[in-house]
């Protein structure tokens, strides 16, 4: 496996630096925004809850370079807390998604029978429900917040990932090299993580990427219906929702620097995982060494 890996991250390598500028500039563009959500609110001074009504609507300058809210909190403070919410948020989703449908993706391609039968029928269950309404019946069955929206984001986005993997390590475990390895003996486990597995590491990566934006604008959208992140804490979604009531009235910026963030952040990493995806697999098949 190791060889495999390795030869596979130097052939990505040589991809890389040859022929997708787009791909390092949008994983560059990806990189700075991380850092600044991360480290941001520990750099800039101002606190996101504080309230200051002499300061109500001041429009983006030196003292607050994206002005303040209706009640004169500043604007950069709760972009960068907010946007540390929900793209951890997004984060885990993603994780949490590829870890359980990747165990259940895996099993049900290479152990079939009853197993698959089954796994395929509960994630065909789940997905019956759309993804913001399983996630608000998690919250009302906990309570609204954060936690609740990612235990139900998370439960909807594993299926995507079962399904997509249980085909492909069908597909793959019918190629001849798969068929050749289990001739000379290899066992089911070194066949399924040795030779199968590094092959679905493209899709894996693609799937999360569209997880991550799916679940970003999702929690997004409960922000704005009020079941995700709850007041005072900032976060992407019920900031856009508390803006817009001000948008046409002259306060454009209380709405239009939580959704830029959101904008940016969804289409960087939408970007990266399609760049990725053809250099990882740019024929729809295996990558080879030059």
């Amino acid at each position: 496996m190791t060889s495999i890996a390795s030869t596979r991250l130097r052939a990505v390598r040589r991809r890389v630096s040859r022929n997708d500028k787009v791909l390092v500039v949008a994983l560059s563009a990806l990189g700075v925004l991380a850092l600044v959500v991360v480290f941001g609110p520990l750099v800039w001074p101002d606190n996101s809850n504080t309230v200051d009504l002499a300061q109500q609507f001041t429009p983006p300058s030196a003292h607050h370079p994206l002005g303040t809210d209706n009640l004169g909190r500043d604007m950069l403070a709760r972009v960068l807390v907010g946007a540390r919410a929900s793209l951890g948020a997004g984060l885990v989703v993603a994780l949490a998604g590829a870890v359980l449908g990747c165990v259940t993706g895996l099993l049900a391609g290479a152990l079939g029978g009853y197993v698959d039968t089954v796994l395929t029928w509960l994630t065909n269950s789940i997905l019956c429900f759309p993804s913001i309404m399983l996630a608000m019946a998690v919250v009302m069955a906990l309570k609204p917040g954060i936690p609740a929206v990612v235990i139900g984001l998370s439960i909807h986005s594993f299926p995507w990932y079962m399904r997509t993997l249980r085909s492909e390590v069908m597909r793959i475990s019918a190629k001849d090299f798969v068929k050749s390895t289990r001739a000379i003996g290899a066992t089911q486990r070194r066949t399924l993580f040795v030779h199968i597995f590094p092959h679905l590491i493209s899709t894996i990566v693609l799937q999360m990427a569209a997880v991550f934006g799916a679940a970003v604008l999702s929690l997004a959208a409960l922000g704005f219906l009020g079941m995700g992140a709850q007041p005072p804490t900032a976060e992407l979604g019920s900031m856009i929702t508390d803006g817009q009531q001000f948008f046409l009235t002259g306060q454009w910026w209380v709405a239009a620097f939580p959704g830029l963030v959101l904008l940016i952040a969804v289409t960087l990493t939408t970007v990266v995982a399609d760049r990725t995806r053809e250099i990882l697999d740019p024929r729809g098949e295996y990558i080879v060494a030059d």
